[in-house]
């Protein structure tokens, strides 16, 4: 005997109703602006330390290259965004260059007039000159954020360091 199946009359639609959707969008709209300030400084703190390493990696390439050339090189800043050369002194060619603009929102500033960094031969900085660039700082036109300091040694030495830190055993400290 065949037997039919029989189906109940009353189905219960299954999903989320229009007011469980328009609560949870609320929440999470609100997290979201919570968090949205915190996530805009920890995003411009990431810049100014990429920038600060970007740097960092311009004046150990153009200590490396006069070291290797067996010549002078310098590392020249171009510009208040970040970006540098690296080029031979004599004669005059380019060895490796960054754009500025990679990285929006920073401010680079030296501690002197000169944006030039020149490396012998045997890899010490060239303290011959007037005005060198020894030290450069790094910063977010964000408030509230990170900045980093870099210092370039007449020996060769550099350093990179957090001139907010404020304790001296600290290996961050400046």
């Amino acid at each position: 005997m065949l037997r039919l199946q029989t189906f109940p009359r009353c189905v219960r639609a299954r999903g989320f109703t229009l007011i469980e959707l328009m609560t949870v969008l609320a929440v999470v709209a609100i997290v979201a602006a919570l968090a949205a300030p915190a996530f805009r400084e920890q995003m411009a703190n990431f810049r100014v330390r990429s920038a600060a390493e970007s740097i960092v990696s311009g004046v150990n390439l153009a200590r490396a290259e006069a070291a290797r050339r067996n010549s002078a090189v310098s590392l020249t800043l171009t510009g208040t965004s970040g970006g540098w050369t690296v080029a031979l002194v004599s004669p005059s060619t380019t060895i490796q260059s960054r754009s500025g603009g990679e990285t929006s929102g920073i401010d680079v500033t030296s501690s002197t007039s000169s944006l030039v960094a020149t490396f012998l031969p045997t890899g010490m900085a060239d303290t011959t000159g007037a005005a060198r660039l020894e030290q450069v700082t790094v910063s977010s036109t964000v408030p509230s954020t990170s900045v980093r300091q870099i210092n370039i040694l007449g020996g060769g030495l550099i350093r990179m360091c957090d001139p907010g830190v404020a304790d001296a055993s600290d290996p961050r400290a400046c």
